[in-house]
Order: C-alpha cells, then structure tokens, then sequence
C-alpha cells in the first residue's frame, strides 16, 4: 500500500509574518539612540540670572476692553464713549512702549460684526499694536 502524501493547501496563510515588525522596532531604537544625545548638545537655553526677576508691583496687566450687549464700552471695567476712548488708551499705553501696545478684547455674543470690526479699527489707528480677542 502507498502512502500518500499530505496535500498542501492552496489557501492563503493567516499567520502573520512578526519579522517586518521586529526591524521596523530595532531600527527606530537605533535612529532615536543615535539622535538623542545630538538633540541634547543643541538645545540652547539661557537661565535667569540672580536678580534679574521682575518685581512683583512691575507687573503690567494688559488693558482690557469690553464691548457689552447693549454697545456700551467698557476699558478695565470703567464705561467710555468712542470718542472717549483713544484718550484713555493713550494714558493707559503711552507712546514710549513700542511693542507693547497690547489690549484684549471681549464682546458679547449677540453683537453685530461691523460694530465689533469697527470698535477694533478704532483702537488699531489709535495705535494698539496688538489685539488679544477673547
């Protein structure tokens, strides 16, 4: 009697292959071996010298401007008129502070967008550099 001999299957193998993974794994380990210690020799940082802090009644808070519902404005909770308004931030943020002409801003929700982008040209030609908006 003959033996026979096992058929092979013509199926596809579901097994799966780990070796792609395995040398995607080392390699990454190798690259980020490799790479570490240069990342660290070039990061750059300067620490605060002693005494060089600011005190803490040096703190300037940025002035805050409110557009409320009703279109009344209000600059660090204090009502203005437009018109009252580039007087205010002029004392507020003299001319001398180049770079650090900055206001935040808020408004309600419920405003129209022309009297908000018009409240913020008013303030940009009166010089604020910058405009936080809430």
């Amino acid at each position: 009697m003959a033996r026979r001999r096992p058929r092979k299957s013509k199926r596809a193998s579901s097994a799966i292959n780990i070796t792609p993974l395995g040398d995607v794994s080392l390699s990454l380990l190798l690259g980020f071996l490799v790479i570490t210690p240069i990342i660290i020799e070039t990061m750059a940082t300067t620490l605060p010298q002693e005494g060089s802090g600011v005190s803490a009644g040096a703190v300037r808070q940025d002035p805050i401007v409110v557009l409320t519902a009703e279109g009344e404005i209000l600059l660090n909770g204090k009502e203005v008129s437009e018109q009252e308004l580039p007087g205010e931030l002029n004392e507020l943020l003299p001319a001398g502070m180049a770079g650090e002409r900055k206001v935040m801003f808020t408004g309600a929700g419920d405003i129209a967008y022309r009297d908000v982008i018009h409240l913020l040209d008013v303030m940009r030609k009166n010089g604020v550099e910058a405009i936080g908006i809430r």
